[in-house]
């Protein structure tokens, strides 16, 4: 069996951000919804530039930021990707939180590896999402390490993963090994849920570091082409010990302790309740079968009842405080909303119904309002915010209703 390429949809976020070619997703007329509320977005941060430039939000730059977090003082978290580094947005100023650049390769850009210490001279690689515990702990899903990471006052130590790709659990953090874990969840009594994956698996990371795996890991191996196979990841609801998942890469908490999961490569939204160790699907519509020498489902775009609805490649989640769910639709470029059985989507479709705010700085095109949206984050006030990775910026979205 070969190594794992993930040509399709990991492999260009992880490795190739800035070269690959996102094809605009087919639009059928008859099948778009867009909510009856109006709404406005605007650039909370960066100038659409390819840098790391710190300062003033409007004219700071990332390099294809992937994960986000609001702190109830109004601080904003943001997972820098390609820079490696984790950035602070507080008071319309951006600001370096965690991570430094120690070298830079031959084209200039930023090396990284792992290692831990104060939050100044701690090294990342590839972080995505975050997410924030009851003391304002922030803890980072460190996918090009295979870790996760905590950030405290003190500094920055890896509480799972050692830095190399596997598949183990463990009765610490250190004897465990992940597979590019793309997100992290925290409960209240401290507990941490990773979206491992690249090893289509959701872990738990108990107070005490034991990590134990919460679903069956996928036997599924494709044919690409002849001769060229590799290992996928698959799809049953069910018991949550049999359940299976397709690179899991959102995932969040809800008010009952149970989790939200982005199924990116099913293309479908997945509830795992913790009470009743069941996994259901709750939006995508479920009768869609692999086509043949296919690693993921097909994705469409489709709002209505959640059984029927359809995304492409959905990635971040975040909860409303009336229980919706925000949804990171990212190959359709849209925000989409879960809540009583129904999806709608939130922002605007080939830019109609939406404004732009322009002060002068980049700001999303008529066309494009959003070019990848990744990760969302909804705040006390109910704004969403909105992580663009390929347009290098934080926006925000507000609802009217």
């Amino acid at each position: 069996m070969k190594p794992t390429k993930r040509t399709n949809w990991m492999a260009p976020l992880l490795i190739s951000l800035l070269t690959i070619q996102m094809a605009t997703p087919a639009l059928a007329e008859d099948s778009v919804q867009t909510s009856p509320a109006t709404q406005s977005v605007s650039v909370k941060a960066g100038n659409g530039q390819f840098g790391e430039d710190n300062g003033p939000a409007h004219s700071a730059s990332f390099r294809s930021p992937m994960g986000i977090a609001l702190h109830p003082d109004g601080s904003v978290y943001i997972a820098d990707t390609k820079s490696h580094l984790i950035r602070k947005l507080f008071q319309e100023s951006l600001s370096t939180y965690a991570g430094f650049t120690f070298s830079q390769d031959a084209s200039g850009y930023p090396v990284s590896t792992l290692y831990d210490g104060s939050a100044n001279l701690s090294v990342f690689k590839d972080p995505q999402g975050l997410a924030l515990d009851a003391s304002g702990n922030l803890f980072v899903a460190d996918t090009g390490n295979h870790a996760v990471r905590k950030i405290t006052v003190q500094g920055v130590t890896t509480i799972a993963g050692d830095g190399v790709m596997g598949s183990r659990d463990g009765k610490t953090g250190s004897a465990a090994r992940l597979h590019s874990p793309a997100d992290v969840a925290v409960a209240p009594d401290g507990t941490v849920y990773v979206a491992d994956t690249l090893n289509h698996v959701i872990r738990k990371i108990a107070t005490d570091g034991k990590v134990t795996t919460l679903n069956s890991p996928s036997t599924r191996v494709v044919e690409l082409s002849p001769g060229n196979v590799e290992p996928a990841g698959d799809f049953q609801d069910g018991p949550l010990a049999t359940s299976k998942f397709n690179e899991p890469s959102g995932i969040c908490i809800d008010a009952k302790g149970n989790l939200y999961v982005s199924d990116t490569g099913n293309q479908r939204i997945r509830y795992i309740d913790l009470q009743q160790n069941t996994v259901s699907t709750v939006a995508g519509i479920t009768s869609t079968k692999y086509e043949p020498s296919s690693l993921y489902m097909a994705g469409g775009y489709t709002d209505g009842a959640a059984e029927t609805a359809q995304f492409q490649f959905p990635r971040g989640l975040a909860l409303t405080a009336d229980g919706g769910l925000v949804i990171a639709d990212s190959q359709n470029r849209v925000i989409r909303y879960l809540r009583d059985g129904i999806v709608t989507t939130l922002s605007a479709v080939n830019g109609t119904a939406q404004t732009v705010s322009q002060t002068g700085f980049f700001a999303p095109s008529a066309t494009a309002p959003l070019q990848l949206p990744v990760d969302v984050a909804v705040d006390a006030s109910g704004a969403i915010w909105v992580v663009d990775v390929f347009g290098n910026t934080i926006l925000q979205l507000q609802i009217k209703k």
